[in-house]
């Protein structure tokens, strides 16, 4: 399973790389949000479901914008807090570090909507244990401000994140700077 795992991220590094800088327009991107974090085990347990808060931060290094498309690859920090209590018992949170690709299509001059798929190592705040996950996101991504090098959405990303223990559905909004170092015809 690793070795296929291995073998996708670095084929959708081949492909993010081998877009041509001439076909679109190279960007560098920061985002980030806040969501509602809603933990399902896959085991019984005392609680049923964990309810936490989770900011994602996210910084793009290779992207590139089409007309109507774009496509980034990106590392991303995210942080889950602690659960809410339930009784005396509260579901330790955790911190991740990981990487994703992202591809949005414009459905107008406003609106696009956008999915990114990644994996993360996760690290437990409280003990020392790391475990993998695999996140999947998509929403719609609203253009709010715009000038000749920079671009602004406000986002309303829906996830899934999967762990071997954990399925978590998340519901959050955030924003996306994208900055272009290079206008169209530079070179």
């Amino acid at each position: 399973m690793k070795g296929k795992r291995l073998y996708l991220i670095v084929l959708l590094l081949l492909v993010t790389a081998s877009l041509s800088a001439d076909s679109g327009r190279q960007y560098y991107a920061a985002s980030s949000s806040l969501s509602y974090y809603l933990g399902i085990p896959h085991f019984e347990d005392e609680i049923p479901a964990r309810s936490s808060l989770a900011l994602s931060t996210t910084v793009g290094f290779l992207g590139y914008q089409g007309n109507n498309w774009e496509t980034v690859l990106q590392a991303h920090i995210y942080s889950v807090s602690d659960s809410l209590p339930f009784g005396n018992y509260r579901a330790r949170g955790f911190n991740s570090l990981g990487i994703s690709i992202l591809g949005s299509w414009s459905v107008s001059d406003r609106l696009s909507l956008f999915i990114q798929g990644g994996s993360e190592v996760n690290f437990y705040k409280q003990i020392e244990e790391v475990f993998a996950s695999f996140s999947f996101k998509f929403g719609p991504q609203f253009l709010i401000a715009e000038g000749t090098d920079h671009q602004i959405f406000l986002t309303a990303p829906l996830s899934v994140h999967l762990r071997k223990e954990i399925t978590a559905v998340q519901a959050g909004i955030g924003v996306r700077y994208l900055v272009f170092p290079f206008s169209r015809g530079d070179t």
